[in-house]
């Protein structure tokens, strides 16, 4: 039987702070001890392309949000109360901030991924129609050029950035743990979470990086959300444990079960 216990081992989360505490209770119900090492902090913006699509929401088909950032942000800039055209999501938590402005997605993909939402707009005649898209401008570009191919017309709008952190210190502290035996688990929920680690390790932790890659891909036990995370930590020689459906939960619950093979 797979275990369902964590054994206090020590898991780290490098998603924003802003959005470990879901991951961080998980972890705690299965007897693990989270630590939260942000490797990503974002900043909501009011961007002026964000404003005239508020201002002109009418204009448009479709609304899609790929984060729940980029839903806070719409609603932050948005005054009009209902939203007067039909609503895409890449996925439940995205879904769920949603919700909470009394809203239901028209348009959730099995797979919640850039690819699973162009897949699921496959069936939609989508020729000629706008769409909004509020998201980072660091964003890859496989939505908005899959949407054009099928005929749409997709408008940008910068909503929020993703930025590598200011204060470098527990990604620093992290470093002395990990070559310290001290890490068990590390998880990634986006591969800006691993760029941005391993960025800042090879810059403030210059001479140990390799050590602390070695450490990693020898003594530590990694978990990805999905298949871009893992592309992303594939950059890095490093293998993860990834499960078949791209949510928190879901990536948990795999993590238990490899661990219990």
């Amino acid at each position: 039987m797979p275990v369902r216990d964590f054994e206090e081992k020590t898991v780290v989360i490098t998603r924003p702070i802003e959005r470990a505490k879901v991951l961080s209770d998980i972890i705690e119900s299965y007897n693990g001890r989270p630590v939260v090492v942000p490797t990503l902090e974002l900043e909501l913006v009011e961007s002026q392309e964000l404003i005239d699509i508020c201002n002109n929401i009418s204009s448009y088909d479709w609304i899609i949000f790929t984060s729940p950032a980029g839903v806070k942000s719409f609603f932050n800039t948005y005054n009009g109360g209902d939203v007067p055209c039909r609503i895409a999501v890449i996925g439940v938590k995205t879904e769920e901030e949603l919700n909470k402005h009394n809203l239901e997605a028209d348009l959730v993909p099995d797979t919640f991924t850039a690819e699973g939402l162009l897949e699921a707009f496959k069936d939609i005649d989508v020729t000629g129609k706008c769409i909004a898209l509020p998201r980072t401008l660091s964003a890859r570009t496989v939505l908005p050029e899959g949407l054009e191919s099928y005929g749409a017309r997709v408008m940008i709008a910068e909503s929020y950035k993703s930025s590598i952190p200011h204060d470098a210190s527990k990604i620093l502290k992290l470093a002395d743990d990990i070559l310290n035996d001290n890490i068990d688990v590390l998880t990634f929920t986006s591969p800006l979470t691993a760029h941005n680690l391993f960025k800042l390790l090879k810059e403030h932790r210059s001479t140990q990086y390799g050590d602390i890659l070695t450490k990693i891909r020898s003594d530590v036990i990694v978990a990805s959300i999905g298949p871009i995370t893992t592309s992303a930590l594939k950059e890095y020689s490093i293998s993860a444990v990834e499960p078949d459906s791209y949510t928190v939960k879901d990536m948990i619950n795999n993590l238990l079960d490899y661990m219990g093979d």
